[in-house]
């Protein structure tokens, strides 16, 4: 195996663990032929050359796959896209690698150009998991909600309570919501609370404006794409965020934070929240984030992975674990230990 080959060929099928982990064979399979390639010296190394000093945060493996997944969407690859189940394939990977490989070696330079793009992963799923955090704000601080998304991306989860979200528990939101979530929940929080957002506002290095063509389609090539319910939950909220306008500004995280909080507001509850974010961040800027976060006091809401090697994710308010989903926000379990009342 050459060199360069080894750290990406690891990376490569650490992804593929967690697809599999997290419902994609498809792209399980797929990441394990492309370290295969790499380490024989095909059209991957080509390809993923010159990455392989990248950190843990750079997410290459998603980058990789949602550059390829792109050009399927776009109609440039028509031998790959009849195996892609999302532009109607038939799922079989084994069947795809072959064209998966050609287009490696065929679209090489679009691709490393993709590759340089930062992944954009902030999936409207997680909104299930992040309900119950809000609404215990909201009931502890009796007061309406200041919203503070870092690493927004369209912002899709700055409008969580524009959905609807129903379990065997009950029901909270928006009945007449395009986003549903009514699978998402193993033991769901209490949903009778009242919340109102006074004011919603996020942040993101490379914001996408999902109105937009290509920003829709950016944000559909993210998607795994033999997870056929994640992608039709996207387009709904894309249809969603057509309709309530929020703002998301091109700014570091920390430097948002520092302008956002500077002023205290004794009228608001105010909640800075992130889901799967900070493991994307630098070790310097997540440092800023937490400093800041700890000097101004504002009310912290995170779904971030565990200390452990566990797949749940755990969401926490203040530091106290209150439930816990997978990384896309599926099978939320609320913990019984987590704060509930009667009325």
């Amino acid at each position: 195996m050459p060199p360069a080959a080894e750290p990406l060929s690891r990376r490569l099928r650490r992804q593929a663990a967690w697809c599999t982990e997290l419902g994609s064979p498809f792209y399980a399979s797929l990441l394990e032929s492309t370290a295969d390639d790499l380490e024989m010296e095909g059209p991957a190394m080509d390809v993923l050359s010159g990455f392989e000093e990248e950190g843990a945060e750079a997410a290459l493996a998603l980058r990789l796959m949602g550059a390829v997944h792109r050009l399927v969407l776009e109609g440039a690859v028509p031998d790959l896209a009849v195996r892609y189940p999302s532009s109607g394939g038939d799922g079989d990977a084994t069947a795809a690698w072959p064209a998966f490989r050609q287009a490696l070696a065929d679209h090489r330079e679009r691709i490393r150009a993709l590759l340089a793009s930062g992944c954009q992963t902030n999936e409207v799923g997680r909104s299930a998991a992040l309900l119950g955090g809000f609404l215990e704000v909201a009931h502890r601080a009796k007061k309406p909600l200041r919203i503070l998304e870092i690493g927004a991306s369209a912002g899709f989860n700055l409008r969580w309570d524009r959905y609807r979200y129903e379990s065997s528990e009950g029901a909270w939101g928006d009945e007449s919501s395009h986003v549903r979530f009514d699978h998402s929940y193993e033991v769901s929080p209490p949903f009778n609370r009242t919340v109102d957002v006074v004011e919603r506002k996020g942040c993101d290095l490379n914001p996408i404006d999902a109105a937009t063509a290509e920003g829709a389609l950016t944000l559909r090539s993210f998607v795994w794409a033999d997870q056929l319910g994640r992608m039709a939950q996207l387009d709904c909220a894309i249809e969603t965020a057509a309709e309530i306008p929020v703002d998301v500004e091109r700014i570091a995280a920390a430097d948002f934070l520092e302008r956002e909080l500077a002023r205290p507001r004794d009228d608001v509850a105010t909640v800075v929240f992130h889901s799967v974010f900070m493991q994307y961040v630098k070790h310097s800027e997540r440092e800023r984030i937490l400093a800041v976060l700890e000097r101004e006091g504002p009310h912290h809401l995170s779904l971030e992975p565990g200390a452990t090697a566990d797949t749940r994710f755990e969401v926490r308010l203040d530091g106290e674990l209150l439930g816990t989903s997978m990384a896309h926000g599926s099978r939320v379990r609320w913990l019984s230990t987590a704060p509930r009342d009667s009325g």
